[in-house]
């Protein structure tokens, strides 16, 4: 009992110490003196030990002359009789048995386990008047986790040398002379698939960091695999794509890896380490093709087995056509499963054969990716041992997870996600754009649903998606540590740590609003045409559907990217010459960037249109399209240029054969006339083809007390004069009269005051002898913001609804509404924190079932549309279905199945945009004050926002803003 006892309490004291930085420059009594006045310890370790445990010692040596200046010795055997820091692994270290014989260190909970260390200070075992520091793991990655702890600790940030963070000098470090036991991490394999690299890393290793060997090699894996050690993964899918060399052509790459105890393993695409895309050779070995050519399949997986036994791998099993394509041959569902169970089988005896342990204890995954997925769900047998690894969409959406008999496998399963991507129905590898909300939304999701023996997460070119690399594998590695309602604070934290308190906080803001706005189109999508189909790139720039007058969408897209931009310049300035290039790296250039990307593609909309109406500002605003392509290109060499030419080549804006966003987007130029033209845009007026229609702006209501526009426009060269009026003293113009060179606004609004009676007026503007009327209404309907405090009121046909924006709501048993802050259009959404939570099943309406109340005021009555937006997320296994219900007041609830088909125009209209939008039809009897319900079905559905229609809605992309009067509910 006494043991049990001290067990807890020691449990106890080591959880809160780990809660804890461990390094201070303030001494406490029992604190081993790391750094005191320039002065630093030796370092001993074990030559015998595990390789990885040299390798970590030297890069620690040499972090800690970054910080002190100072380098320490390096001992590997004698009694270093000063304060020492002994580095070794349980499993393998004879100073580290010495210290465990002498009852010098606690291992209680260290043996055996995976990759767990400990820091511990016992006085010096050759010297008890001096201390030790000792440092040592569960295992071989244990104790360099341990180490590369410590490292950014004391100042080195995993990212020195991939983002350039620099290390500030420190004088005086002591570290706690507490215990302190790590957990083991919560996801056994973490790691990350470089892919996609042909634009980027491999151009920037051929000319530029491993120019005499002309490839992505052993030099650059090396630093590859030290970034991973240090952010604490322990994976690796390398590079395969035809145009680099694939990882096993050059010996050393596996011993880099190694070296550094990083487990190697190979895409989806690649059965147990062979590169098909690079190292298959058809006029030598034949048709890649298991039905025709299984013997030379298999010889050539035998050699390559044969060749990396040796090392620590994580097999991936199955077969799929060349690269990223699916099976040849037009074989049927039931033949296409025969082949793959054959592959599987042949490769695990290949495994067992070479390996020389029992195929069931070998780690290896089989990835349902695509059309495999099909075969899966259709009968694909898959051994019981063999982890299944999940899929995204490739846009960040899970595709499926266990079901409750998948989650009993003795392989488990685990998930293969995506934060770049290259292929249909658009690539997204220049800048990384997706929500850390997102990502720990579906990674969450899977955790709950046991997806934790492999998380890997594909990162393109690494940079620039350093901050969301950093996000995922910590989240791997402690899933508790990062909350749902606390997404973004690990965010702050990592640019505090980089940039300092307030510098560091203000850059996080700046990225916390990126994501923001990013996540309604990512940069890469703006060219809006489909970029990427199942047979060809596409050379195609479209249309946007935001709108420059309907709810000002571009137009405040475009504000905010230019307040964005503006905001980066300033912080600019103050940032420290030191820290310049991690500024620009990862803060500077993906929101200037992403400024100049939507500013170049909707302003040559905008050049489009004016073109068609003679617009005077055409010509001007195909200037400016050229200045923001030329700006991404000058931003982008800039970027090439940091630090002497580092990074040249590692970021272009075209990432991608048919990166049409990158490129020069149409425009048109127009001859003007000399002589003065005029024409008229009104707010919100959409053309019917073939319908003439008056021109008129929208409603405006007294509780909302709006401002419209009507833009005055030239089509000559000489300066238009105009003047305006309005019919009825009410109406109040912002300018009355100009003399326009390209175009003026007229900002329309209501003295409500003033305003007895009529409530319909005109604007009438004229020039030259010409004139053109546009009307209005003024609905003064009696409500003032007080009487519905805090309500959603209709504003011209139309409400708006947040969905986070409840006002009542109501848990049942195992579903509590929670808010997902940062994620989804509105800046926010609601879903369920219970993702194991019961499914409602079949069931008639009834207030007691889990679900949330929106209080909303309407002037009109009668049948309407709600259209629903929400996450476009996938059931979450096969047992279970994927819906929400909906109702107005006292109606039946309306089942609404969220979901669409892979590769459907609707799916390929929900991943660029991250809505998916149901429409349901409902009836009020009469205007007044009702209630929206929404109600809990299954879990998984994330719910963005309700847009009401009745009669007014406009076209728009993602409708119109939030309709609240005073906006208590926040």
């Amino acid at each position: 009992m006494k043991a049990l006892i001290y067990s807890f309490f020691l449990m106890m004291m080591i959880g809160i110490v780990q809660a804890q930085n461990v390094v201070s420059t303030q001494h406490q009594p029992g604190d081993f003196p790391f750094i005191v006045k320039g002065k630093v310890p030796n370092i001993l370790f074990d030559k015998n030990d595990h390789q990885v445990v040299e390798t970590t010692a030297k890069h620690f040596s040499e972090d800690i002359k970054l910080v002190s200046g100072r380098l320490p010795k390096l001992l590997t055997s004698g009694k270093s009789k000063e304060d020492v820091i002994i580095i070794g692994s349980l499993d393998q270290s004879e100073l580290i048995s010495d210290l465990v014989s002498q009852n010098s260190i606690d291992t209680l909970g260290m043996s055996n386990a995976w990759e767990r260390y400990s820091y511990q200070v016992i006085p010096n075992p050759w010297n008890k008047k001096k201390k030790a520091l000792v440092i040592f793991g569960s295992d071989r990655r244990g104790t360099a986790y341990g180490v590369f702890e410590l490292s950014k600790q004391m100042g080195v940030s995993p990212w020195y040398w991939w983002a350039d963070v620099p290390v500030e000098k420190k004088s005086t470090l002591y570290v706690s002379g507490n215990i302190l036991k790590s957990k083991s991490p919560d996801v056994k394999y973490r790691g990350i698939f470089i892919n996609d690299e042909d634009w980027g890393l491999l151009p920037w290793s051929v000319h530029n960091f491993e120019k005499e060997l002309g490839d992505i090699g052993p030099k650059t894996y090396t630093k590859v695999c030290e970034l991973l050690l240090r952010l604490k993964a322990n994976y690796l899918w390398p590079a395969m794509h035809e145009r680099s060399g694939a990882f096993n052509k050059y010996k050393e790459n596996k011993e880099v890896a190694d070296r550094y105890g990083i487990v190697m393993g190979s895409s989806h695409c690649e059965p147990v380490l062979f590169n098909n895309a690079t190292e298959w050779d058809d006029k030598t070995m034949g048709e890649w093709n298991y039905a025709t050519n299984r013997a030379g399949i298999c010889k050539v997986l035998d050699q390559r087995v044969s060749e990396n036994a040796m090392y620590e791998n994580l097999y991936t099993i199955g077969i799929r056509g060349i690269h990223d394509h699916a099976m040849k041959g037009n074989f049927s569902v039931e033949r296409q499963i025969e082949l793959v169970e054959e592959a599987i089988q042949d490769q695990r005896d290949i495994l067992k054969q070479h390996v020389g342990k029992s195929a069931e204890v070998i780690p290896q995954i089989f990835v349902p990716y695509a059309e495999v997925l099909h075969l899966y769900n259709n009968g694909l047998k898959v051994p019981d041992d063999i982890t299944l690894m999940w899929v995204d969409d490739n846009y960040g959406y899970i595709r499926r997870l266990s079901d409750p008999l998948e989650q009993q496998r003795s392989g488990g399963s685990g998930v293969y996600y995506h934060i770049a991507y290259l292929g249909n129905p658009h690539e997204y590898t220049w800048l990384s754009t997706t929500n850390p909300a997102l990502i720990y939304q579906e990674m969450k999701k899977a955790y709950d649903y046991k997806a934790d023996r492999v998380w890997m997460v594909n990162v393109g070119d690494i940079k620039p998606t350093e901050y969301n690399t950093q996000f995922f594998l910590d989240l791997a590695w402690d899933v508790e540590s990062i909350q749902r309602d606390r997404v973004f604070d690990h965010m702050y934290q990592w640019y505090q740590e980089i940039f300092g308190e307030d510098l560091g906080k203000t850059a996080a803001d700046l990225m916390y609003d990126y994501y923001q706005i990013n996540f309604t189109r990512k940069p890469e999508f703006m060219g809006w045409g489909e970029e990427f189909s199942s047979s060809r790139w596409r050379e195609r720039i479209e249309d946007t559907d935001m709108s420059f007058t309907t709810y000002r969408e571009a137009e405040t897209r475009l504000s905010e990217f230019k307040k964005l931009s503006e905001r980066a310049n300033q912080l600019r300035n103050k940032i420290p010459t030191v820290q310049q290039a991690a500024f620009f790296e990862l803060v500077y250039y993906p929101v200037r960037g992403a400024h100049f990307m939507n500013h170049k593609l909707l302003l040559a909309q905008k050049n489009r249109e004016y073109a068609r109406l003679g617009h005077a500002g055409t010509n001007r605003l195909h200037q400016e399209v050229i200045a923001y392509h030329d700006s991404t290109s000058i931003l982008t060499e800039e970027y090439g240029n940091l630090l002497n030419g580092k990074w040249k080549g590692v970021i272009s804006a075209i990432q991608s054969p048919g990166a049409t966003f990158a490129k020069m987007p149409p425009c048109k130029e127009i001859e003007l006339p000399q002589k003065a033209g005029w024409g008229v845009i009104v707010e919100e007026h959409q053309k019917v083809n073939g319908i003439h229609q008056p021109l008129t702006l929208p409603v405006f209501t007294s509780h909302y007390q709006e401002a419209y526009f009507i833009d005055v426009f030239n089509k000559g060269k000489e300066a238009l004069e105009w003047t305006a009026e309005g019919s009825e003293e009410w109406i109040q113009l912002s300018k009355t009269s100009g003399m326009t060179k390209e175009e003026d606004r007229i900002e329309v609004s209501i003295d409500w005051e003033q305003l007895k009676g009529s409530n319909d007026g005109f604007v009438k503007i004229k020039s030259d002898q010409k004139e053109e009327t546009i009307y209005l209404r003024a609905f003064d309907a009696g409500v003032t913001s007080d009487s519905l405090d805090g309500v959603y009121v209709e504003k011209n046909g139309y409400l708006s609804i947040p969905l986070e924006g409840y006002h009542q709501k109501l848990d049942k048993d195992d579903v509590q509404w929670v808010i997902n802050k940062g994620l989804g259009s509105t800046g926010a959404s609601l879903a369920i924190e219970n993702q194991h939570a019961k499914t409602a099943g079949h069931w008639a309406r009834n207030d007691t079932y889990a679900h949330v109340e929106y209080e909303f005021y309407s002037f009109n009555s009668g049948r309407f549309d709600i259209s629903t937006y929400v996450l476009p997320t996938y059931p979450i296994n096969s047992f279970l279905l994927h819906r929400f219900a909906i109702s107005v007041d006292d109606e039946s609830p309306k089942t609404i199945y969220v979901g669409a088909d892979i590769d459907s125009d609707r799916w390929r209209n929900n991943v660029r945009r991250n809505s998916s939008i149901h429409t349901s039809s409902h009836y009020i009897d009469q205007p007044g004050k009702h209630t929206l319900k929404i109600y809990y079905l299954d879990p998984g559905v994330v719910l963005d926002k309700a847009v009401m229609d009745f009669g007014g809605l406009k076209k728009s992309y993602l409708g119109p803003s939030k309709t609240q009067l005073n906006s208590l509910v926040e």
